[in-house]
């Protein structure tokens, strides 16, 4: 990853909030000597030693699937909020219109999961998930097998990746004038979008700046 000592994010803390917050990662790796991505959600295990540990799923359909038992190195990234900024959302000038976002790319070698494993992660997954939905009352992963799940399961493989390596970059303003930092999150808030809002929110946080709107915090799903 090229990231400018200044669009560091602050510690290890910073990068698992946003895996937790935008679990939705791609995870590339070499298949047949091409370049090969899947789109997948992951559980986060912060605890585990030393960067912390991915836990995921794919269909055993997917041809990276074989080459999970392989040893292979993989690599996840991982997209916070983003978007466009314009020169008229400065305090000074002149500017030149970029682009603001924070993301975090992780390394290391997947390790195939056993089924009571699996049905583990498939557990974290979902309560995780469902946990956002409130107040809707949480669906639960059957606790009995069913000839339903059992053969669900089949068709599926879960995962575990050890962080061997993790990286973020937070690109928020940090080069520019607390005035323009400031003027930055305001454009974001004015703009009223889920995305925009969140946004705003990251760069007051990580810039040390008084945050507006931190009594209700923003949901990370872009608005329709």
């Amino acid at each position: 990853m090229y990231r400018p000592d200044y669009f560091g994010p602050p510690d290890l803390a910073a990068q698992h909030d946003l895996v937790e917050e935008h679990p939705f990662g791609l995870m590339t790796l070499a298949v047949d000597g091409r370049p090969t991505g899947v789109h997948l959600p992951f559980v986060l295990d912060r605890d585990s030693f030393p960067y912390g540990r991915l836990r995921g799923h794919l269909s055993r359909g997917n041809p990276i699937a074989r080459l999970l038992h392989a040893n292979v190195e993989v690599l996840v990234a991982f997209t916070g909020p983003s978007s466009y900024l314009s020169p008229d959302d400065y305090a000074t000038e002149p500017h030149f219109p970029t682009w603001a976002y924070a993301a975090v790319h992780v390394t290391g070698r997947p390790r195939v999961l056993d089924d009571a494993r699996c049905v583990r992660q498939l557990t974290d997954l979902i309560a995780d998930q469902e946990g956002k939905l409130a107040p809707k009352r949480p669906w639960l992963l059957p606790r009995k097998s069913s000839a339903l799940f059992d053969e669900y399961l089949k068709l599926i493989m879960a995962f575990e990746v050890p962080i061997a390596r993790i990286e973020g970059i937070f690109k928020l303003g940090q080069n520019k004038s607390p005035a323009d930092m400031v003027a930055q999150a305001a454009a974001f808030r004015a703009r009223g979008t889920d995305r925009a809002l969140e946004l705003a929110d990251y760069i007051e946080r990580f810039n040390g700046l008084e945050r507006s709107g931190h009594e209700q915090p923003p949901r990370a799903v872009e608005s329709a």
